[in-house]
């Protein structure tokens, strides 16, 4: 389990089974005598225990008291009782949904088991629709859903609603809210169905769109501070050259990024509602795929000052933040009378175009990351805008050595 360094000082957690259940165990530093003491079966609460008496042990440490194993046992003994139903958190204010959402993250950011790439896109994303959502009480459950619904496709909306969801369910079992809000809340998740993937339409913009968007961008034509937009230019080029997901461009690094072979390491991790990274299914198994660099994708990489870290970076060299980027994403589209789409459909683009230029279908699925059957049915018959394939893949010979 949850056993770094990083995350416990004085302590990490075991994971034995009970009766076919899980069953979890704070065993304590060496230095206090490596002993074990019981946190439970209940996965979260055991993370809340273990975080309290880390800090509890670093207390006692810091005041130079002794050590005592019966009044560790004892605290955490206090720290699972169930907790009076008066002690729960009273549904009141306006700003329930944002008080449970800030306690959520702030315990998660404190364990470390979120990527910072995780917390850049995802986390600041909700955080920002809870803010901007006139509905803050649990009560408003539904009216919630409508308006996450409204002006998103159903499958956005159901991601975002996962997220607070998950908060809502933590906090619960924390004893911050009543249990029945965590399980109604769950309920309400599932009951959002979604268009099978032949239903759902694939959308994408033509090639003169795409470099419409990025001579704004480059250009700074519709910003009002200087590196505003321009900060997002390569970030956004590459990710048109590449077909790369929005989540993989921002967490890419120059470790993986091989510029003497031609090739580009694209790691293919994505994390679940809780923040965990967790493997894909069907081609998406493999922890990275190759992508070769062709001379278009070489001299871009090349225009950015090399670094260790993170490849795309904003004007405060912090990794990029794809809430951030959306905004001027908007603008952008709004000033060049461009009909708006997510950034996610450059990746469609790209795909849609080679499938559709003859390059070859199963390398092709190789280095974008999906199978041959998936790019022959859901790309290869779109009615779009011809283009010929070496203006945006290369040379025949870079095609060749893909």
């Amino acid at each position: 389990m949850y056993s770094t360094a990083s995350t416990f000082n004085w302590l990490n957690i075991q994971t034995q089974r009970h009766q076919s259940r899980p069953y979890y165990a704070a065993r304590l530093h060496s230095k206090l005598g490596r002993h074990t003491i019981g946190l439970g079966s209940d996965e979260i609460q055991a993370l809340s225990i273990a975080q309290k008496l880390d800090a509890e042990i670093e207390r006692l440490v810091a005041n130079g008291e002794d050590l005592d194993l019966e009044h560790l046992k004892s605290f955490v003994a206090a720290l699972k009782q169930p907790k009076h139903k008066d002690t729960c958190l009273k549904i009141v204010t306006k700003d329930d949904l944002a008080m449970l959402w800030k306690k959520y993250v702030d315990f998660h950011v404190a364990l470390g088991v979120w990527e910072q790439t995780y917390v850049l896109t995802h986390i600041k994303t909700v955080a920002s629709l809870l803010d901007k959502c006139p509905h803050k009480r649990l009560e408003d459950r539904g009216d919630l859903v409508q308006w996450l619904l409204d002006g998103r496709s159903a499958s956005t909306a159901k991601s975002r609603f996962a997220l607070i969801v998950a908060c809502i369910d933590w906090n619960s079992k924390q004893g911050n809210i009543p249990r029945k809000w965590g399980i109604e809340y769950r309920d309400a998740l599932a009951s959002i169905e979604l268009k099978s993937k032949k239903d759902k339409k694939i959308e994408i913009f033509t090639v003169a769109e795409i470099y419409k968007i990025l001579d704004a961008l480059k250009n700074e034509t519709h910003s009002r501070f200087e590196g505003k937009h321009y900060q997002y230019y390569q970030y956004v080029y590459f990710c048109w050259l590449t077909g790369c997901r929005p989540s993989e461009a921002i967490a890419l690094k120059w470790e993986n990024v091989n510029l003497a072979k031609n090739t580009i390491r694209i790691c293919e991790v994505q994390v679940d509602a809780s923040g965990t990274i967790v493997q894909r299914s069907g081609t998406k198994t493999e922890r990275f795929r190759v992508f070769p660099i062709n001379e278009e994708l070489k001299l871009l990489l090349q225009s950015i000052p090399r670094r260790t870290g993170y490849v795309f970076t904003n004007i405060k060299g912090e990794p990029i933040s794809q809430h951030a980027f959306n905004r001027v994403w908007k603008t952008v589209l709004e000033k060049l009378g461009i009909r708006h789409r997510i950034p996610y459909q450059l990746r469609h683009t790209m795909i849609s175009y080679h499938a559709n230029n003859d390059f070859p279908i199963q390398k092709l699925a190789e280095i974008v990351g999906n199978s041959a059957e998936i790019i022959v049915e859901h790309y290869l018959h779109l009615d779009i805008e011809r283009i010929r394939l070496p203006e945006i893949i290369g040379s025949t010979s870079a095609q060749e050595s893909i």
